[in-house]
């Protein structure tokens, strides 16, 4: 839907003129809406991505420069150009290894690094910037001047079955009803906290792909994990240890709940646009429990990640 397809010659001509030359370029995992190559730029390893969309690569040039000097291992931008009627990034690339590329042991071993790498985005310096929300690359500031995540409108369940649009109306109306009472906590997240946007090196962990960062309440990141836990089963032991210093209170519950909610509608919509069957219906079967208030955080496998089971 939103991925480029462009040869590997279309994109090194295109860097070349807008940057320089690069050297031994090789494909690496793509994303969902981007293509994905790492070359050597000079004396350094950098990672070149094409998308059709410019915005998130300059809101990562932005949180990059607002990480510099930081404790959080993200890449440093190093130059945006176009391709054809796309656009290019080049970005400076972290050693190691995915989290979602490591056996599980491994992945159980790099909770807590995981964990702590969230706490240092949302513990960042943010008091030069304002607002909620998505970041605006030019200014620095959140888009929105209160705290809430928007959710699908109407038009984009049009060809879910009856069953299945009552399920997305009622999440919605719920997430309406109660977003407003979200507290308006302000912290830099990272909005796709995800297992294939952590490199593992060692006991390091960076963190890359911050086009999603927004301002808002840290639990967002949290629940992100929680909600993709369970169809992601690598994501679970990050889950487990990001929820772990929690307290167990209505209202973080609450707020988990709403975020999870979110995130989940969000991700519906996609699969929902791009006609991606099977993975809207795991999205709605993750949605559905949504509906009832969690009774604890204590019972964390058994209706957070693995609801159901």
């Amino acid at each position: 839907m939103w991925k480029p397809r462009f040869t590997l010659d279309d994109i090194a001509a295109a860097v070349a003129e807008g940057h320089r030359p690069l050297a031994d370029w090789q494909p690496l995992t793509e994303g969902e809406n981007s293509q994905v190559f790492a070359a050597e730029d000079g004396d350094r390893q950098v990672v070149v991505r094409a998308c059709k969309r410019r915005d998130g690569f300059d809101v990562e040039a932005r949180v990059a420069a607002m990480l510099a000097g930081s404790a959080v291992r993200a890449p440093e931008t190093v130059a945006i150009g176009p391709v054809g009627d796309a656009w290019w990034s080049v970005t400076t690339r972290l050693p190691g290894v995915r989290l979602c590329d490591l056996p599980p042991d491994r992945v159980a071993d790099a909770a807590e690094s995981v964990a702590e790498a969230m706490r240092r985005i949302h513990t960042a310096d943010v008091t030069a910037s304002t607002g909620f929300g998505g970041i605006d690359p030019a200014t620095g500031n959140g888009r929105q001047s209160a705290w809430h995540d928007p959710v699908p409108g109407p038009g984009a369940w049009s060809a879910l079955s009856f069953e299945d649009r009552k399920l997305v109306d009622a999440l919605t109306d719920l997430y309406t009803t109660d977003a407003a009472a979200l507290p308006e906590q302000r912290a830099l997240l990272h909005g796709d906290f995800s297992a294939d946007n952590l490199i593992v090196d060692g006991d390091a962990v960076g963190v890359i792909d911050f086009e999603c960062a927004r301002y808002g309440d840290p639990l967002w990141d949290i629940a992100y994990q929680l909600f993709w836990a369970g169809p992601w089963p690598v994501m679970a032991p990050q889950a487990r240890a990001a929820a772990a210093g929690l307290d167990d209170s209505a209202d973080t519950r609450a707020r988990l709940r709403l975020h999870m909610t979110a995130a989940g509608l969000n991700g519906a919509a996609f699969y929902a646009h791009d006609d991606r069957v099977p993975e809207l219906q795991l999205m709605l079967r993750r949605l559905a429990p949504l509906l009832e208030d969690p009774p604890s955080l204590s019972g964390l496998d058994g209706y957070w990640i693995h609801p159901g089971r």
